[in-house]
């Protein structure tokens, strides 16, 4: 079993996902998304944007990458909790979105 990554808004809106379903991680822009598959084709069902200052994009990336590469299995990882204020970087400072298609899960 792999490690779960956990995502928290704070409204009410949360995501765990297995951390072998992470398909890319792209910062730029004060955010850093992370996306994450469902099939075997690669289709894209769930995003999640964190929000970070000016020009920590980078760092961030690297930062979260590397929590996740060294992660243990079983372990839930917290990433971005704005509810608790527990975020795997200092580089984070909110959780801004979650997007997760269902239809694309089952289609």
């Amino acid at each position: 079993m792999r490690p779960m990554l956990y995502f928290n808004t704070a409204t009410e809106d949360s995501l765990a996902v297995d951390a072998g379903r992470l398909y890319a991680i792209d910062g730029g822009n004060d955010v850093v998304n992370l996306y994450f598959d469902a099939h075997s084709n690669g289709s894209v069902i769930s995003s999640v944007v964190l929000t970070v200052a000016d020009g920590d994009s980078d760092q961030a990336v690297r930062d979260v990458a590397e929590a996740i590469a060294g992660a243990r299995a079983g372990e839930v990882l917290v990433i971005a909790d704005d509810a608790n204020s527990v975020f795997v970087t200092s580089k984070v400072s909110a959780c801004a979105a979650i997007t997760v298609d269902i239809t694309a899960a089952f289609s």
